[in-house]
């Protein structure tokens, strides 16, 4: 029996990790597509300061918290995903 026919009688093993993956990238899309929406529907609350006196805007802080967020979903992704292989 060749190799090829081997590996294609094996179980997929990936697929637990693919499915959370999409499920992440779903989830980090819509994070990013709301602070996009914010700005179309309403550019005068991204341009609005934190707080009174503040040159830092709702848009600097939004945009951190998504870059944050790519980071934990990253994090989270490689924890999950490895525990899923060590089963």
């Amino acid at each position: 029996m060749s190799a090829d026919r081997t590996l294609a009688r094996a179980p997929n093993n990936d697929l637990p990790q693919a499915r959370l993956g999409w499920i992440m990238a779903l989830i980090q899309t819509l994070i990013y597509g709301s602070f996009v929406g914010t700005f179309i529907a309403s550019p005068a609350t991204m341009t609005r300061p934190v707080a009174p006196g503040m040159a830092v805007t709702v848009a600097t802080v939004g945009g951190l918290l998504v870059i944050l967020s790519t980071m934990v979903l990253t994090g989270l992704y490689v924890l999950l995903a490895n525990r899923l292989t060590a089963r």
